[in-house]
């Protein structure tokens, strides 16, 4: 019959300095016990030990050691022999908190990462906007007729414009009642003020005042418009009212 045995656990080289004086000149086994050896000596002692039994078995260590927990016992000390409990960082719970709170906080990232490129692409739109402006290449090129009212408040004289359907008029304004020949109109919001002024219309052989403009250009309103006469010298009159109503 074959018996099979462990192998035995090759022993470690030990520095030759090792000897019986040297642990006792530098008291090693009093600072072994007490835990004041550095790493390397600590090994080193346990190997020299291991090659030399008996050394410890004439400082009679088991015999002290036992002497030991009985004066603990008898003096009403309890006697821990138990691993000591690990640092509170390498609890399993606090790995999985760390774990729960790095998820967490990987997933704010992604959402605030997504809102950033959202933001980004509405800015990206509306600099687009911005530089390309708000106007909309007309479909239809309409001409329009009118002749303003020769008083204020009478609101007779009113052109209707779709400001969702891009248009480009053509407006024709008769001024043939008056012999004044340039003119300006000033144009007004209702309820929010001055909108433009165009300065230095001048009217042609028909008596006319010649407009275009796009009706995408116009935000939804109501605008009044006051045509003035402008002499050579002396102050601007006013002789035309008439009303765009931009739906």
């Amino acid at each position: 019959m074959t018996v099979s045995t462990a192998p035995a656990e090759t022993p470690q080289p030990v520095s030759p300095r090792f000897d019986r004086k040297f642990i006792e000149d530098h008291k090693l086994i009093e600072r072994y016990l007490t835990n004041k050896l550095p790493y390397r000596g600590a090994r080193d002692l346990e190997n020299w030990c291991r090659q030399n039994p008996e050394y410890l078995s004439e400082l009679k260590i088991s015999e002290r050691a036992q002497a030991s927990l009985k004066l603990l016992e008898h003096s009403g000390h309890a006697v821990d022999l138990t691993e000591p409990a690990a640092p509170w960082w390498k609890s399993i719970y606090v790995l999985i908190g760390l774990g729960t709170a790095a998820l967490i906080c990987l997933m704010l990232f992604w959402a605030l990462l997504g809102k950033y490129y959202l933001l980004r692409g509405e800015l990206e739109d509306t600099r687009t906007q911005m530089r390309q402006g708000s106007l909309v290449q007309p479909a239809v090129e309409t001409t329009q007729r009118i002749a303003p009212d020769r008083a204020p408040d009478i609101n007779h004289a009113r052109i209707n414009v779709s400001h969702t359907a891009p248009q480009l008029i053509e407006l024709h304004i008769d001024m043939s009642y008056t012999k004044a020949m340039q003119f300006r109109m000033v144009v007004d919001k209702k309820d929010q003020g001055r909108a433009l002024i165009l300065d230095s219309l001048l009217k042609d052989s028909n008596g006319e005042l010649h407009l275009t403009f796009n009706t995408t250009g116009l935000p939804a309103g109501i605008y009044t418009a006051r045509i003035e006469a402008v002499p050579s010298h002396g102050v601007p009159v006013p002789v035309g009212w008439l009303i765009l109503d931009s739906h």
